[in-house]
């Protein structure tokens, strides 16, 4: 069940990637962005060292000044072997501007690689005067 929420995280988190690309989402007449995905550097899951422990690695995203996190998620992408031997063991916010991301390989021969993502979103004027009394 576990396997299959990550799958679905995954592609769903790939789907908003394709509609929102790389510019991210605009306002209307083309003004600046309010959202965009930022993508952190892409990390070695190292191999597995033997004796039953698996290498591991932990990556993260971090939105840009004067944006606050709204989303984020991970993509593990295996070396040259079998993928189910590498995990996505954890991914989760951190705080109100990172998105945090943990993986294990239990391949003794092939590293792979973590990279995490945030979904940003910029900080706007908020109208405090919402609710009016009658």
């Amino acid at each position: 069940m576990v396997k299959r929420a990550v799958k679905c995280a995954l592609v769903a988190a790939a789907a908003a990637t394709m509609l929102v690309g790389s510019t991210g989402f605009a306002t209307a007449a083309a003004g600046p962005q309010t959202m965009n995905i930022v993508y952190g550097p892409i990390v070695t899951l190292p191999v597995s060292p033997g004796n039953g422990y698996a290498g591991d690695a932990a990556a993260q995203a971090k939105c840009p000044a004067g944006q606050v996190l709204t989303g984020g998620g991970a993509e593990v992408k295996a070396g040259n072997s079998y993928v189910q031997r590498y995990n996505l063991a954890a991914s989760r916010p951190v705080g109100q501007e990172t998105w945090w991301a943990y993986a294990t390989n239990s391949d003794p021969n092939n590293p792979g690689t973590l990279q995490a993502f945030a979904v940003c979103a910029k900080v706007t004027k908020v109208d405090l005067d919402v609710v009016h009394t009658p």
